[in-house]
Formats: structure tokens, sequence, C-alpha cells
């Protein structure tokens, strides 16, 4: 009898450390278990969407005020499928019993949503929303979805195996295998980083969960090719991007966490490493800002979160005059030792130069910092609304100041605006030309057909963010040198060349609560038709310095000459050529 209960007692044992941890040389996972504090974030950050849930749609609801490029809809309250996975996944971390059978419901409602067709060629995809199904959307389908969603299902698979009822299990397992076979089909390439590596992750754990015998030869493939195309690059594509950078670095950390066959391991710790080295070698201390150039960002001011991560990061050296805490409670960043020092005890002034792009045209980002400012441009690049080419920090950490240049279609950034420059320390000469093939709000999804758009205003802005409009005056000509003096430094701008078929522009200048502006204004009026094909010359060009006010900066005029439709441009030792007309952009990668 008692040989008996000794075997039923290791039966038992075996089977509760299976649910608890699980390991079969590849993929390990474990119950999540947070502590009180991190259950006590979590619950901070989900009351707002405690407040959104819908008890009969068993959905997070979201409410749109304007344009989207991946969505139909502008406006209006929509049910949000990745928001509501994202909530059900949280509401079973945060172990509250209350909330255990909505977090079911509310998975059991979003799987619903996701394309089981097996014909079909989004299968595996989920729409944005409940609203929008896949197959009447006519906005194009952000084959993403299935990436992200199958990350946050995989959390609750291997996170909380103990509590998913047993006949849910089969749905969410074939939803999961689902979105990994969409991901694999899609097969994404190694320069689309966050989403290579999120697939990587999907189908790499998903393939040894469930036994997939040819997705585990197609994910550790695909680590190895990501792997060798980003140590060839010397980094990410989306190169120094405050956005994409972080969501690269949780998933590596996903993978840190749950991949731990050795040679998987190695690399994934190289590109952990490299991710935050971009972070650390442009990391301006005296504003607490992540400096430019930026190849992706959503804001131009770094998120709260973002100390959060710094903070956790260097186990509480880095301190930070803003106290914020993430939601994502599970990801846990470790900075390499290594790399401290430039948050610790940075030396100013110093340059940082980076190639992001080695074959040509060449895409070199240069960043001059000092213990007053930061100051960072690319040679090359756009100016849609993501992209952040032209960049300035100043102030402190409480209250970081900005100046950033941007081009308006209609008070939207005109992504068919093509931004070059040359910079050495504190001087810039930067010049705008125009691309009859780019996009107007995005580079793909609405080009624009043979150079022509419809337009009633074009403006030209130089956007000063946390600083009152009254601190701001514009220029007394066109092309005269306009200097600018806020908080003890000095900005001078002067617009040398301002070319726009046969428009003359003016300046204007306005603000709001967020920022003030100075704008050089190419038309405003009635809605007028533009071909960009069709212009003989359409161009601007502009020198720039900053310095601490009182210190001698260059007030000489540009040697510039148009030759062979070249802008040809010297100014203080750089030297910049601008196609003058308007033309096709071929193989620019930004």
């Amino acid at each position: 009898m008692k040989y008996l209960i000794l075997i039923i007692l290791i039966e038992w044992s075996f089977l509760t450390c299976f649910a608890q941890k699980s390991n079969d040389g590849f993929v390990k996972y474990e119950q999540v278990q947070l502590t009180t504090s991190e259950k006590q974030t979590l619950n901070e950050s989900l009351k707002d969407m405690h407040e959104r849930y819908d008890p009969e749609g068993k959905m997070i609801t979201s409410t749109l005020h304007g344009y989207n490029y991946h969505t139909d809809a502008e406006s209006g309250v929509y049910h949000d499928i990745r928001s509501s996975i994202w909530y059900a996944a949280s509401l079973l971390d945060l172990g509250d019993n209350q909330y255990t059978q909505r977090a079911f419901d509310v998975i059991e409602k979003t799987i619903s949503l996701q394309d089981h067709d097996p014909n079909s060629k989004s299968c595996g995809v989920w729409s944005y929303f409940q609203e929008e199904p896949l197959a009447t959307k006519k906005t194009p389908i952000d084959y993403n979805w299935a990436d992200f969603n199958a990350v946050t299902l995989l959390d609750v698979w291997m996170g909380h195996q103990e509590e998913i009822p047993e006949a849910l299990k089969p749905a969410i397992k074939n939803s999961i295998i689902l979105a990994a076979r969409a991901v694999q089909k899609r097969n994404c390439q190694p320069g689309y980083t966050n989403i290579a590596i999120m697939g990587t992750y999907v189908t790499y754990t998903v393939s040894h969960l469930f036994d997939l015998p040819e997705m585990k030869d197609y994910a550790q493939k695909r680590l190895k090719t990501f792997y060798d195309y980003t140590l060839d690059k010397g980094g990410f594509t989306e190169y120094n991007s405050p956005t994409y950078t972080i969501v690269a670095l949780d998933e590596l950390e996903h993978m840190k966490m749950h991949i731990i066959e050795p040679s998987a391991k190695q690399m994934i710790d190289s590109l952990y490493s490299i991710g935050w080295e971009m972070i650390a070698r442009h990391y301006h201390q005296p504003t607490g800002q992540w400096a430019g150039p930026h190849s992706r960002s959503y804001s131009t001011l770094v998120s709260p979160s973002f100390y959060a991560i710094l903070k956790q990061g260097s186990n509480g050296k880095i301190v930070t005059v803003i106290e914020e805490k993430r939601r994502d409670v599970k990801i846990k960043h470790q900075i390499p030792e290594y790399l401290l020092h430039y948050f610790l005890s940075p030396e100013y002034p110093r340059t940082e130069t980076d190639v992001f792009e080695k074959t040509e045209p060449k895409i070199i980002g240069t960043c001059y910092m000092t213990d007053k400012y930061v100051l960072s441009t690319a040679n090359l690049s756009s100016l849609w609304i993501q992209r952040r080419p032209f960049l300035a920090y100043w102030g402190n950490a409480q209250n970081p100041k900005y100046l950033q240049v941007r081009f308006f279609h209609d008070f939207y950034d005109f992504t068919s605006v093509n931004f070059q420059s040359q910079q050495k320390e504190n001087n810039v000469l930067a010049g705008i030309s125009f691309s009859t093939n780019g996009g107007d709000k995005h580079p793909s999804f609405d080009r624009l057909k043979d150079g022509r758009f419809k337009a009633k205003d074009l403006r030209l802005r130089f956007e000063f963010g946390n600083v009152k409009a009254a601190d701001l005056t514009i220029p007394s000509s066109d092309n005269a040198i306009k200097s600018f003096f806020i908080n003890g430094l000095q900005f001078n701008i002067q617009l040398y060349q301002t070319i726009f078929d046969q428009l003359k522009g003016h300046w204007e200048k306005g603000g709001d609560e967020k920022s003030s502006w100075v704008d050089f204004v190419i038309y405003s009026g009635a809605e007028t038709d533009f071909d960009l094909s069709e212009m003989k010359q359409a161009v601007m060009s502009f020198t720039f310095s900053m310095g601490i006010q009182g210190i001698h900066l260059p007030t000489d005029k540009p040697d510039f000459s148009i030759k062979d439709g070249i802008l040809n441009t010297k100014w203080n030792g750089l030297i910049l050529n601008i196609p003058v007309k308007p033309q096709p952009r071929i193989g620019w990668n930004f």
C-alpha cells in the first residue's frame, strides 16, 4: 500500500512540475507568478481598460479620432482585437479570480475573429477591429497582427496552463498554430526588424511546443539569417528607432526567457547587445532624450516608460526625475554592463557617427552631443511622419525641448519630400527635394501617380517643441539669417534657396500648447492641382547652427549655383549636391 502511495505521489509531483515548468532543451516555460509590486503596477495600467470593457461584446473598445492608413474608419467606437487579447493575458497575469472568466471570454471571442479559412490569403491573421472584417477591408491588411497576437497568446499558453479550461485549449492551440503558419507563409525578410524578430520567436516557439518539424527547420534558419544580416549591417534596418528598437528588444527578451538551445541563445544574446549599444551611444543624459537621427519614431520626445526600462535595466543605477512604471511587467531588461558608462558618466562633447546603410547610396547618421544640447542629422532620408532626419534637443529631463524639420501637405507630413544634409559638429547644411513616385501620407500605401496631387496648403516647418511662440520671430526676408535665442542657446537658420515652380513663398509663425513653429509657406489657398513631374525646379536648402548664446556662429552665406539640374552648395567646409527637378525615387532605403 505504501508503495502505491509513493508512486501516486511521484506521478503527482511530475505532473505538477510539468504544469509549472517545461523544458525540452530548446524551449522552456513556466507558470506566471508576479510579485505583489508587479501586480499593483499591472492593476494600475488596466484601470482604463476595465472602463472600456464591453461585457456584451466581450472585448475592449477603442475610440478613433482620425486617419490611420491601416483602417477604413476614421472616427467612432470600435472593438479592438489586439488590445482585447493583451487585456485578457494581463487579467490572467494579475491572478485575480474575479477576472479569470472574463479573460477566457475575451480569448474565445477574439480567436473567433481570426481568419480560419485555409483558402484565404490572410488565414491566421486578424483585422484591427471586429467591425472591420478582413474580407471587406479597403485599406491594406496588416499581416503583423498574426505576429503580435500570436506572441500574446503564447504568453497565455505558456504562462497559464493550469487555468486554461480544457474545452478552450484546442481552440487556443489551433489559433496559435494558424498564426504561426501565417507568419511562416509571409516569410518576412530581415530588413523589417521587429517583425523579423517577432516572427522568428513565434515560429521557433510554436514549432517546439507543438512538434512541427518543418517549422522547426524554418525557424532555425530564419534566426540564423537575421543574425547574419544584422551583424553584416552593423545594426537594425530601422536604425536608431525609439519605437522599433524597444519592440525588438522586448521580443529578444521573450526569446531570452523561452529559447534555451545554446547556439540559438548565443545569437539572441548578441542581437540583444547590438540593440542596447545603439540606445546607449545615443542617450543624451542632460535632456534624458534618445538622440537622433531616427528612422522610425512615433513621438519626438521619448515615452515616460523609457525611463522605467533604463531604471530596471541598470538595477536602479540610472536615476531619472521621471518616475514611471512599465505596464508589461513580465519583460525585465538588463543593460549590458559594458554600456552603462554611456548612461552614468558620458563624455561631452563628442560625435557619434553611424553608417546605417553600407551600400550606395549610403545612409550616414551624425549626432553631436554636448552637455547643453544634442544635434543630429541623417545625410539621406525623407520627411515621412515617422522619420526624424533633423533633430535637436536641449533643456533638461523634466522639461526637454526640441527642434524638428517637417514638410506639410495640407498640414500632414508629406512623404514625397526628400531630405539631404551634411553635418560637422554644430553646423548643418541641408536640402529638400521632391520625388514624383513617393507617397503622400505613407511611403507605400498612397503613392503619387505620375507626381500629381491636390493641395490647399504646402509649407516647410521648423517646429520647436515645448517652446512658446513669443520666443520666435519670422525672418525679415526670404533668405535672411534668422537667430533665435531660447534657454541660453542661439539657433541660426538661413533658408537661402526656395524654388517651387513659379510660386513665391512667405514666412508665418504659430503655436499651440505643445509646440511653436516658424513656417515657410509655399502655397495656401483654394485646392489646386500640382504636378511634380512637370516642374522644372522644386528645391529648398538651408544652413543651421546652434550653440551657447554669446559664442560665434557662422553668419556667412553659402556659395551655391545650379548646374546640370543640380544645386551645388559649399558652406563652412560642408558640401551638398541636390537634384533640382523632381524625379523618381530609386534605391533609397529610407
